[in-house]
């Protein structure tokens, strides 16, 4: 029987971490530079691409496709993904990305994770910041990790919503950080099939670069960059075939 999850607004909080409230301490360093930091970082970055191979693989059943124009992709980059996974979401940009590192942006709860959340940092997560101060510090990472030529993700439906087979709506604002940088965007949409031994399969699929529109002024740059992506991944959510969990929406709030 499929799994039933009942939702209220398509910005629920389906799934809790234990401290959904955290938020990053005031003197939070996205960047950090030392020799005892980058050797940690470089192990545990190759551990974790080892491991994630045969997670996304083996354990969540992953193709894959085109991702071999990011390969072609000299220049640092953002990639948006759907949010479909509590667990294997932190590790399929790796195996999406297989030439430069990704850095993800994700929310503090992830944090306090037990085990994962202590590692997440030092594998290069990017928390989301709180306050102007905080803010200024958090998009000059994202910066110097573009300009580093490497890749940074962005969930743009913020919530994870397992096996979901749609694409919910993202905020504008998640799609300022390639204009201000003026880096190209690719998109990757999780979609799910069922195989012969009824287990979840999963078909990857990556398209771009999408690029901002110059000519246009920042917000409307802005929210015509989300809806390129937005309609790519609606496009590619109809390679879906099968529902695993059901999500139904309470009847008060229709």
């Amino acid at each position: 029987m499929k799994k039933t999850i009942y939702y209220e607004t398509m910005q629920d909080d389906v799934v809790v971490a234990s401290d959904q409230q955290a938020t990053v301490p005031e003197n939070y360093r996205w960047i950090r530079s030392s020799k005892f930091y980058d050797f940690n970082h470089k192990l545990l970055y190759k551990l974790f691409y080892g491991w994630a191979y045969v997670f996304i693989k083996y354990g969540l059943h992953t193709t894959i496709v085109n991702k071999e124009i990011l390969q072609k992709e000299k220049r640092g980059y953002f990639l948006y993904i759907n949010h479909t996974q509590t667990v294997g979401d932190p590790f399929l940009p790796s195996q999406i990305v297989v030439d430069k590192e990704t850095y993800i942006v994700a929310s503090p709860s992830n944090l306090s994770i037990p085990i994962l959340g202590k590692i997440l940092p030092i594998l290069g997560a990017l928390p989301l910041p709180t306050g102007a101060e905080q803010m200024k510090r958090f998009r000059q990472a994202i910066a110097t990790r573009i300009q580093e030529k490497q890749c940074v993700v962005i969930f743009p439906e913020a919530h994870v919503w397992p096996y979901y087979t749609d694409i919910r709506p993202f905020e504008n604002a998640a799609f300022q950080f390639p204009i201000d940088t003026q880096a190209p965007v690719y998109c990757a949409t999780v979609t799910y099939q069922k195989d012969r031994n009824h287990h979840p399969r999963r078909m990857v699929y990556v398209h771009g670069p999408f690029m901002a529109d110059p000519t246009l002024q920042r917000v409307k740059k802005r929210k015509k960059l989300a809806n390129e992506v937005y309609e790519q991944m609606k496009k590619d959510a109809r390679h879906n075939t099968f529902q695993f969990v059901q999500y139904i929406q309470r009847k008060e709030n229709l």
